[in-house]
């Protein structure tokens, strides 16, 4: 009789050999030798100092959130969430479900506008940390945490509610949940991924792109290319875009505007055109949204062939991470000017990239270390003077913080100029001081802009003031002296009111031009200059 032989068990598809198999990993710091007692209490500090870290910096920001007034994006995302809808023009419904969620608990205040948005950047650093420990080490994430509670994208971000807030929580998130379904068995990891980065969708369409990031990830990474001869690595895809079905209902009721914004947003409706300046500009601007000396220490690590093929599979994890949207907005800045903003998701690949290589510089070069100590007091400093730099009545071109205040006294002022003429309605140049005034005017009514076609914001989408108040006089603000020729087809007569001035500790900020539209002829002496 044969002796009976136990079939071995081969790895399955989704651990490839090659994370077993390799040679032995560099660690990141090649002078320690911890014992695994050591490395044990080592991943606990660091553990427990990354949650130490998000909480305190939750409780900050909480705090500080109702220190500045709205921006303008902010406004606008309010004014959404008072029209309910299955998605808008330019964007999908989630930033205005969150914004919903807080004023239901908060009211229509500052803080009921921001609440979730600092939950969801605590939200996002603890995904931070969990992505970088997953990936590398406990003190990887723990370095990601750090850099990310000090950068200026991040750190001013984590206050205000904007897209980007939400839609890099979504982000962060199915980054991790598509590394955990790469390593553990079953549908249950990809059909979460999918539906995160879904949600990331319903927030900004450029989630997407992270669908691209794992694609590349298991074309780079030879064992990972099994994903696409399974079902799961589709299933993951088609629920993704199951959440662009909110988009495609609202656009075919509307006559599909969102196409011709985005090409127009984007800057893609003339002819594409290298513009150096403008590349210069974009790497500029990411340097100070990030800190300079953190941005170049970045630069300078991708650079590094020797860095970069240590822990293969996770440094070629966190590059498709960073890659493909850094680039995207690298080659779209040759064209057109974007705000330096649109790259933050890429930064969680960026910064636990960061946070797992510079140890390996640190170990052989004093030098390396004192310009990380260095990058992160800079940053620090930066983000301090951008958050409480008001005291040093800088140029209102140079203060980024400038947007954020002067909105509640340009309100009040205008209602007084609306309560002496009588106008029943107001009209603004553009679509955020439009909302901003919906907030901050007493009683917080609806205003307008402009009509034009085809619609470039939601209030253009909504009801005019033609279709709202068919009669009345209304109030007209712009930066400009002058009327577009639209309004002396729609309005009998267009008198100058004057100027107002909004002013932040004594210095100008923004300047306004006023302008009665009357439909019908009104007593004189309600044409009073504004104050």
């Amino acid at each position: 009789m044969q002796p009976s032989i136990q079939p071995t068990t081969s790895p399955p598809p989704w651990r490839p050999n090659e994370y077993k198999t390799e040679p032995v990993q560099m660690r990141e710091m090649p002078n320690e030798s911890l014992n695994a007692g050591s490395a044990q209490k080592a991943d606990h500090f660091h553990r427990r100092a990354a949650f130490a870290l998000i909480i305190i910096g939750t409780l900050l920001h909480l705090a500080y959130s109702t220190h500045l007034e709205l921006v303008g994006d902010e406004a606008y995302y309010w004014l959404w969430s008072r029209h309910p809808d299955i998605s808008y023009l330019d964007k999908g419904p989630m930033v205005a479900w969150f914004i919903s969620a807080g004023t239901a608990f908060f009211g229509q205040t500052v803080f009921g506008v921001r609440f979730f948005a600092v939950l969801l950047a605590g939200g996002t650093g603890v995904g931070l940390y969990s992505l970088g420990a997953a990936l590398f080490s406990a003190r990887a994430g723990f370095w990601a945490v750090l850099m990310a509670s000090v950068i200026p994208l991040f750190a001013v971000g984590a206050s205000l509610m904007t897209i980007d807030t939400v839609y890099v929580f979504f982000w962060t998130w199915a980054a991790w949940a598509f590394w955990k379904a790469n390593h553990e068995p079953g549908l249950r990891w990809w059909l979460l991924t999918g539906c995160l980065v879904g949600l990331g969708i319903l927030s900004k369409y450029t989630a997407a792109m992270e669908l691209v990031s794992f694609a590349l990830f298991c074309c780079w990474h030879r064992p990972a290319r099994v994903h696409f001869r399974r079902p799961d690595f589709w299933a993951m895809i088609g629920v993704a875009l199951l959440f662009l079905l909110p988009a495609a209902i609202w656009n075919i009721r509307h006559g599909w505007p969102t196409s011709h914004w985005l090409v127009t947003r984007g800057g893609l409706e003339h002819r594409f055109t290298l513009h150096p300046l403008s590349v210069v500009e974009f790497f500029g601007s990411q340097a100070g949204v990030v800190s300079p000396l953190l941005f170049v220490g970045l630069l300078f690590l991708l650079s590094r062939r020797s860095l970069l093929q240590t822990d293969r599979p996770a440094t070629r994890y966190t590059l498709t991470l960073f890659l493909p949207l850094f680039s995207f907005y690298f080659v779209l800045s040759a064209n057109y000017h974007e705000p330096p903003n649109w790259t933050a998701a890429a930064y969680i690949g960026g910064l636990i990239l960061l946070a797992a290589k510079w140890p390996l510089l640190m170990a052989t070069s004093r030098k390396a270390r004192w310009l990380a100590a260095v990058a992160v007091v800079l940053a620090m400093l930066e983000t301090g003077l951008l958050l409480g730099g008001h005291w040093l009545h800088l140029p209102a071109r140079l203060d980024p913080l400038n947007r954020a205040r002067g909105s509640q006294a340009l309100a009040q002022a205008l209602a007084k100029v609306q309560q002496k003429t009588g106008a029943s309605f107001i009209i603004a140049e553009d679509y955020m001081t439009a909302s901003l005034l919906s907030f901050y005017l007493p009683g917080q009514p609806e205003t307008f802009v402009p009509i034009v076609f085809p619609p470039m914001d939601q209030l253009e989408v909504w009801p005019n003031y033609e279709e709202e108040h068919p009669t009345g006089n209304a109030l007209f603000m712009s930066k400009r002296n002058k009327v577009s020729e639209s309004f002396h087809a729609r309005f009998a007569q267009i008198t100058s009111l004057g100027e107002i001035e909004v002013k932040d500790y004594g210095r100008v900020i923004r300047r306004y031009k006023i302008y009665l539209c009357r439909r019908g002829i009104i007593d004189p002496a309600q044409e009073q200059p504004a104050q």
